[in-house]
């Protein structure tokens, strides 16, 4: 049975190692591929600042989403403070407000 664990664990590495290969063979391609792209980007200064302005044009459109969906997340807590009844809401005031007491104690006392 020895000998036929060592044949498949041996089988697993040369599996593993067939998968590193197209890995890297595809990193490979990849690259050429971009190599490639690049050329011609630098070939045609008009093509260049067009795809500039484009690239820059979709950072910015990424950036408004993630305002918007910090946004969407504020209002979203807003929410659910106004869900919580009152009684509640006074409570979870206190406790807040006895904590951070008591953190502003902690760090005057490091000090």
């Amino acid at each position: 049975m020895d000998k036929f664990d060592t044949i498949l664990k041996g089988g697993e590495d040369l599996i593993n190692t067939e998968n590193l290969i197209v890995e890297a063979v595809e990193d490979l391609i990849k690259d050429e591929i971009k190599r490639h792209i690049r050329e011609k980007i630098e070939e045609n200064e008009e093509l260049k600042e067009e795809f500039r302005d484009h690239v820059e044009m979709l950072m910015e459109a990424k950036m408004k989403e993630a305002y918007a969906y910090a946004m969407l997340a504020k209002s979203s807590a807003d929410l659910g403070l106004e869900l919580i009844p009152q009684d509640m809401k006074d409570e979870m005031n206190e406790k807040l407000s006895r904590l951070m007491e008591q953190k502003m104690e902690e760090m005057m006392e490091r000090e």
